[in-house]
């Protein structure tokens, strides 16, 4: 199996001692069912049933022999081991040695270590901690261990009245430990023998531990011990030579098939054994460990036995030929490769046990028989029928209309059958295709037209005849004006719009029974009348026939031009302005424009100074088109205020020692271009400049600058040199 080989077990497995030797490679015997045996304890012992329970529950052990000893001494070691299991305590992995005696080389330190809290060791005032390893187990151990691992409260107990009163020895019970032993009494966990002692430093037997622990297990007072999980699903019998095992265990713990260790995949484990010792019944042994040393065994049995090949057969009940494809499958747990024979013949059959053979019938009834062998001469056998029954051709047609308004028209379709590639398709009677398909383009008559199809084959036999009645009714163009608005404010428009004709591709075109168009389409300009204009449309087709007649109106709405102004200001500083602008009319191109009644432009646009007068000039626009509309009447005012010259000096200096100096500058207006200026009053400048010279005397000399324009507006500016003789040189 799996290539390590199988082997059966035997009635007795040899597994991990607990407690005696203490040694990995110690063994003890797990027996192949499902309760625990031991051959030194009878079912009428007193302890037998706590023995066998904590047995099957892997928290102790006996001995290779056998034999589990039950009135032996356990020592002080072996009682750590067994609280480690018994409550489920997780083994300590790694930390400082506690006990001198009992070193991390010793196969008992991890159990010391996890269980130390709930065990006495010995602290002397001076020298090193001690646990007594080999020494043997005190009942007042026992008392204490569970005491403590049960978590049980041991401040409201009063020693004196428990053990006092029950137990003549009491004084022999350690005074630091009489609490836990009290408790341990008062919850009837370890009791007294009949003569009334206790005998707390008595070594206690391995029955005697079984049974205490056994009780703890049983009682409400704790729930700390993990239970082995091992759910096993294997089947009783196989025909497959291979088989799969799988089964649920506790996430932490390792699990063993025969020994041989698996792996654990959260949980869960899965494996697949080759069954190569033939037919027979194999046996697996599966055993889940946890960290702690807690075991739990299963044992289950297989049965291999082969069956016959498996044979499946896909074959036709009916066919209207006489050749058809029988193919199967064939798989045999037993053998790779079975023989197939169909009617006696050997067919070939693939790698994968796929086989696919095409035979030849005989009209009527076949019978077929498939057989199967493998190389143990077991066989399978499925029979078939066939009923050949040799039909004509399958005629199909392409999709056909009931009705049709075009002429002309294509019918097609295609004829199969399995005993002749070619078979011929006739349309009322005449040939129209040799080869399995056919296209024929038929010229229809007003009314119905009706047409028989069938097919036949080379061996005389015809398909269901198919009848088709096609109604040719001849209709109109089809007339698609394109977008004609509701309104106009243009007195011309253009119509357009085009006709479809299945039966003539130039329809005509009729505009207010006016031929617009004769290739099936159209474009017209007309001209609009103020207000309500009708237009009637229709098609005619070379048949006869016409489209449905259209009606359009159009109202022509007559408006005026538009008028844009360019930029006219609200206020002027200058006395002239230009005003300017344009006019646009959908009917007219040249419309007139006026200012203030007088015509300014003929021909859509102007351009027009005028002269402003002092204070709101107001001016008045409007245009025509020589359809007599005006637009809106525009109104701007002007504001002209008139303002003074503008008067620029030369350098004047504020101080000189010159007795003459030169007075210059020039003046600017708008509305004037030859402002005059004065100095003290005296005309100095009459075209816009000026430069004069002047005699300084000593001192202050003010000089007055004045500028008129021809509006008599007027601007005033005063400067004031002083003159300062030079100092005479003598």
């Amino acid at each position: 199996m799996r290539g390590r080989g199988y082997k059966v077990l035997a009635a007795w497995v040899m597994l991990l001692s607990l407690l005696f030797g203490g040694v990995a490679s110690a063994a003890t015997v797990v027996q192949q069912t499902s309760s625990y045996v031991f051959v030194d304890v009878k079912t009428t012992y007193w302890a037998n049933e706590a023995i066998q329970s904590m047995a099957n529950q892997g928290i102790i052990t006996g001995n290779p022999d056998g034999s589990f000893k039950p009135e032996a001494a356990i020592t002080r070691e072996q009682l750590a081991k067994l609280i480690t299991l018994t409550f489920g305590l997780d083994l300590v992995s790694d930390g400082t040695q506690t006990f001198s005696d009992v070193t991390p080389s010793s196969w008992s330190y991890k159990y010391v270590e996890t269980a130390k809290e709930y065990l006495t060791g010995y602290f002397p005032a001076k020298g090193k901690p001690f646990f007594d390893p080999q020494a043997n187990a005190t009942r007042e151990d026992v008392a204490v261990a569970l005491v403590r691992a049960m978590g049980l409260d041991t401040d409201n107990v009063d020693a004196d009245s428990v053990l006092g009163y029950k137990f003549s020895d009491y004084e022999d019970v350690t005074p630091q430990l009489a609490n836990e032993v009290a408790v341990a009494v008062d919850k009837k966990l370890i009791q007294g023998f009949p003569d009334g002692t206790f005998r707390p430093n008595s070594a206690i037997n391995r029955a005697s531990v079984a049974t205490l622990l056994y009780r703890v297990l049983k009682s409400s007072y704790t729930t700390a011990t993990q239970d082995v999980k091992l759910d096993v699903q294997v089947p009783q019998q196989v025909s497959d030579k291979t088989v799969k095992v799988t089964g649920k265990v506790n996430a932490d713990a390792k699990v063993y098939i025969n020994d041989e260790e698996v792996e654990n995949t959260d949980g869960a484990f899965a494996e697949a054994y080759d069954l190569d010792g033939g037919e027979k019944t194999y046996e697996f042994v599966f055993k889940a460990v946890l960290p702690n040393g807690r075991s739990k065994t299963v044992t289950k049995q297989v049965t291999y036995q082969t069956s016959g090949p498996k044979l499946t057969v896909q074959a036709p009940e009916t066919a209207n030929q006489l050749t058809v494809k029988i193919t199967g499958k064939v798989t045999d747990s037993g053998d790779n490769d079975p023989e197939v024979t169909i009617n006696d013949e050997s067919a070939y059959v693939a790698y994968n046990g796929e086989f696919s053979e095409e035979l030849t019938l005989k009209e009527g009834l076949n019978k077929i028989v498939v057989t199967a062998v493998n190389k143990y001469d077991k066989k399978a056998v499925v029979e078939k029928q066939i009923m050949v029954s040799l039909g004509g051709p399958v005629l199909t047609l392409d999709l056909i209309p009931e009705t049709s308004s075009s002429k002309t028209i294509t019918l097609s379709g295609k004829a199969t059958d399995k005993n002749d590639s070619y078979p011929k398709i006739y349309l009322n009677d005449e040939l129209v295709g040799s080869y399995g398909s056919f296209e024929k383009t038929v010229t229809l008559k007003e009314g119905d037209n009706v047409f028989t199809f069938k097919a036949t084959n080379k061996l005389g036999k015809s398909s269901t005849v198919i009848t088709k009645t096609i109604n040719f009714s001849v209709g109109g163009p089809v007339l698609t004006l394109d977008l004609i608005p509701e309104t106009s404010s243009s007195k011309t428009v253009t119509l357009s719009g085009k006709a479809t004709d299945k039966n003539d591709s130039y329809p005509k075109i009729y505009l207010n029974d006016e031929l617009v168009g004769s290739y099936g389409s159209f474009e017209k300009t007309v001209t609009l009348k103020e207000g309500a204009n009708v237009f009637t449309f229709k098609a005619t087709n070379s048949l006869g026939k016409s489209s449905p007649a259209v009606t359009k109106t159009i109202t022509f709405n007559v408006g005026g031009p538009v008028l844009t102004l360019d930029q006219v200001p609200a206020t002027s500083s200058s006395k002239s302005v230009t005003l300017s602008g344009t006019a646009t009319d959908k009917n007219d191109s040249y419309p007139k424009i006026y200012v203030n009644d007088e015509l300014v432009g003929s021909y859509g646009s102007f351009n027009k100074t005028v002269t402003l007068k002092e204070g709101e000039n107001v001016f008045t626009f409007k245009a025509t088109n020589n359809l007599g509309k005006s637009s809106e009447v525009i109104t701007k005012t002007i504001t002209f205020a008139v303002g003074g010259p503008e008067l620029t000096l030369d350098y004047i200096p504020e101080t000189t020692t010159s007795k003459q100096i030169t007075l210059s500058g020039n003046a600017k207006d708008a509305n004037d271009s030859y402002p005059k200026i004065y100095l003290n009053d005296e005309l100095v400048g009459s075209y816009g400049s000026f430069s004069t010279s002047v005699t300084l005397k000593e001192g202050s000399n003010t000089f007055v600058f004045k500028v008129t324009n021809s509006f008599g507006k007027v601007t005033t500016i005063e400067k004031t040199v002083v003159y300062t003789p030079a100092p005479v040189k003598e």
